[in-house]
């Protein structure tokens, strides 16, 4: 009587890393660096401003 030999088992079959399938979104982190890059722009845009209008107005 022969016995069969074991078949190795897959690993990878039910690992939890390739069930990460579905949209596609930005991390939290991609989000909150989003956040303060803008923010960063709106004041910079807003300092510039004010500094361009009072070099006018001194002219």
């Amino acid at each position: 009587m022969k016995k069969k030999a074991h078949r190795s088992r897959n690993l990878l079959h039910n690992h939890p890393m390739l069930r990460k399938g579905g949209v596609h979104d930005k991390s939290t982190k991609a989000k909150r660096r989003k956040e303060k890059q803008n923010l960063r722009k709106a004041w910079f845009s807003l300092s510039t401003d004010c500094v361009l209008r009072e070099d006018h107005a001194a002219v």
